[in-house]
């Protein structure tokens, strides 16, 4: 099975054709709606029919389509500008709660502690129990062995 992503096969040729053509759409209908309502607006001086204010009703959905291909065109760059704000949060989030992967939390006492601790810095609870027949670092409140099934305690 394949691991890359699914992608398009000319993506960058697509995002830079967004990129360029979104603008020139848009300014384009920019235009055009200028055009129509200037035209409409001109005809009230004079109380005669608009001709070319049609032109608005062209411009503004043009307007719309090229807003819309910058915005997927930026997609990706927004996307990730986005994710670059958000994670430092969600892993200082993850941290408070001890989920974190650069801290281990204690079973009864829920202190934060170094990865590589073996008792809490807090309460000086054991923060996980050694299997005796594999050497398996278990939960401390586990029963059996999460490598190899054997009994941890006799009691």
């Amino acid at each position: 099975m394949n691991s890359k992503p699914p992608q398009l096969r000319d993506q960058a040729t697509l995002r830079n054709g967004l990129r360029l053509g979104g603008p020139i759409v848009f300014g384009i209908g920019l235009i055009l709606t200028i055009a129509g309502f200037a035209d409409f607006f001109r005809a009230f001086g004079s109380f005669g029919m608009p001709s070319n204010f049609f032109l608005a009703f062209i411009g503004l959905p043009m307007m719309a389509v090229g807003g819309w291909m910058i915005q997927i065109g930026y997609l990706g760059t927004a996307t990730r500008y986005v994710a670059g704000e958000v994670a430092p949060t969600i892993k200082e989030t993850l941290g408070y709660v001890g989920l974190a992967a650069g801290s281990v939390a204690c079973a009864k006492c829920g202190g934060e502690n170094k990865p590589d601790a073996k008792f809490c810095d807090h309460c000086g609870a054991a923060l996980s129990v050694t299997c005796p027949s594999c050497g398996h670092a278990n939960a401390p409140d586990a029963i059996f062995c999460n490598q190899c099934g054997k009994a941890l305690s006799a009691a």
